[in-house]
């Protein structure tokens, strides 16, 4: 298991118990995919190795950014991201690869993203972006600033619920930003916080009906503060005891790649009657419009019974 980085991510380790049982054989045979001659193949192993956050994928991700094709490289980075918190991914393979990267690659900004996944955070992004020669260096840095100005709101979010309120307003609107960088270090920003359970279960209550693709994003950012492991449920008196609000969350994958998403806000029944993502709602009795945490696309949470 990585080394956790701050306080709050050792207090969520605690509270997460041990890390879920893992498929060896499956594991093993996805590493060994990541030489399999058809970039296509690697890619997809790579991609599906995000689902295994240990120290051997972990390993294993770490030399597949390397790989010569960029799909690949990328496919590779995005997975170290989602592991990064789990597995001990060796650091210094990500900066070799991003040192070499070319500035117009589809690789660039995911390996980025997987080195700050690793603990050094917006130092490394200042590293990279200033380090001469380096493929960041040529690209744009108006994300990374963008990213870095976000998170810098942060720091007027209070107990005063006024004086806050403007900061969480710029922040939450990101939610849904169609950069995946941006989404993963908004949500990770407001899941992070104490003072933001407030105003995302306000969000998550009072846009459901009318506005439900912003309501399922706040609603989801509570699901990854409570469970950042991903449980597959998590029921009402568990939210009510730990984050003091009523709200149950499931899993569900999504319609488009397949991999499962977590913290899902539903009503408590919806946990007994099971889901089905759909790339659209029709013949559903209730959906909810979700985007994947992987691949970016908006599925539907399906539903054959309403369970409200």
């Amino acid at each position: 298991m990585a080394k956790p980085k701050t306080l709050w991510d050792r207090i969520r380790q605690l509270f997460a118990g041990p890390p879920p049982a893992v498929d060896e054989e499956g594991q093993a045979r996805l590493i060994a995919q990541l030489q399999h001659p058809d970039p296509a193949r690697r890619s997809s192993a790579a991609q599906a190795l995000a689902g295994f956050p240990t120290d051997v994928a972990g390993a294993a991700l770490a030399e597949a950014v390397r790989d010569r094709d960029p799909k690949v490289r990328a496919a590779a980075a995005d997975a170290i991201r989602a592991i990064a918190e789990l597995a001990r991914v060796p650091v210094t393979p990500v900066m070799d690869a991003l040192q070499l990267e070319p500035a117009d690659s589809p690789a660039l900004f995911a390996l980025v993203g997987a080195l700050r996944a690793l603990g050094p955070g917006e130092a490394a992004e200042r590293v990279v972006a200033e380090k001469c020669g380096w493929g960041i260096s040529r690209a744009s840095t108006a994300k990374i600033d963008d990213m870095v100005a976000l998170r810098e709101q942060m720091a007027e979010f209070s107990p005063d619920a006024v004086r806050m309120q403007p900061a969480f307003d710029t922040i939450a609107a990101r939610l849904g930003d169609p950069d995946p960088d941006v989404r993963a270090d908004v949500r990770n920003s407001l899941a992070g916080n104490r003072y933001s359970v407030r105003p995302l279960w306000a969000i998550y209550n009072e846009l459901l009906e009318s506005e439900p693709r912003r309501a399922v994003l706040a609603g989801r950012v509570l699901g990854h503060r409570l469970n950042p492991r991903g449980a597959s449920t998590v029921p009402l008196n568990t939210t009510i005891t730990q984050l003091g609000i009523a709200i149950a969350f499931m899993a569900c994958d999504c319609a488009w790649c397949g991999r499962k998403n977590p913290n899902v806000p539903v009503p408590q029944r919806a946990l007994t009657l099971g889901c089905q993502g759909r790339r659209s709602a029709e013949g559903a009795a209730y959906a909810l419009p979700v985007v994947c945490d992987f691949c970016g696309h908006e599925f539907q949470v399906c539903f054959e019974q309403d369970p409200r």
